[in-house]
Parts: C-alpha cells; sequence; structure tokens
C-alpha cells in the first residue's frame, strides 16, 4: 500500500530533506502497526531494513515491548507461580 501526502513544496530544504521525512513517517507507521498487532515484527524489520537488535531497540524507544521480552516476563511469572505453590504446605487429603 502507498499514501500520499500533500505537502507544500517550501516546506523541505537541506536542513529539513524530504527523503529523511519520507523515512521518519514509514517508521512510525510500522510502529504502529506492530503496536496495533497488524504487523509482526520479522515483517517490520524487512520493511525498515533493519536488523533484529535495530527493530528491538526502535520499539523500546517507542514503549513497545518486543514479543521475546513478553514471553520472557511470562515465563519469569510463570516460574514464581509454580515455585510458590511448591513452596506451600501440602493439604492433607480428606
Amino acid at each position: 500500500m502507498r499514501f500520499e501526502i500533500d505537502i507544500p513544496a517550501g516546506i523541505f530544504d537541506d536542513q529539513f530533506r524530504a527523503d529523511d521525512f519520507t523515512a521518519r513517517v514509514t517508521e512510525f507507521a510500522v510502529l504502529e502497526l506492530i503496536r496495533a498487532r497488524r504487523l509482526h515484527e520479522h515483517e517490520a524489520a524487512r520493511i525498515l531494513g533493519l536488523e533484529r537488535w535495530e527493530l528491538v531497540a526502535l520499539m523500546e524507544r517507542a514503549g513497545i515491548v518486543p514479543t521475546e521480552k513478553q514471553f520472557d516476563r511470562i515465563r519469569g511469572e510463570l516460574g514464581r507461580l509454580v515455585a510458590a505453590r511448591a513452596a506451600r504446605p501440602s493439604r492433607p487429603e480428606k
């Protein structure tokens, strides 16, 4: 999909280049698609031409938790629950 925005030509110059602006808008759109769970992270990395670690850093700066960190958090919570259950004294059966 392609988007077109009608922006006055005088907006851009050597300090504010159209190519840089286009790249930033694309980055923002891709991050919002990740946040909305409409785009997978591997697809986002491909679209933006980034390595995985670069995408992770970009996502974290945007306040988006990368998938592997979500799984790590869930795994940690599950481990704590299992440990807490194992530490409880067992109830005698009736």
